[in-house]
């Protein structure tokens, strides 16, 4: 990410965590591995994620995964 040459754009995803407990507002989070430079691996890895948070549902609480591309 700090290479050599300063005028490079680096290209990235950011997997942002969204949580809502009832109808308040929405808890916005990076997940543990915040960034994948890949966007195919970072669509597989939200779509795994939102189906782990299925699984794992607490009382209510929403949770969903979002893939956000990120170009610096």
């Amino acid at each position: 990410m700090f290479g050599k040459k300063k005028n490079s754009i680096l290209y990235t995803h950011l997997i942002v965590k969204v949580r809502k407990y009832k109808n308040e507002n929405p808890y916005f989070s990076f997940h543990s591995m915040p960034a994948i430079a890949d966007e195919t691996k970072a669509t597989l890895t939200v779509e795994k994620l939102n189906e782990l948070a299925d699984l794992e549902k607490e009382e209510n609480w929403q949770t969903q995964y979002y893939t956000v591309p990120l170009t610096m």
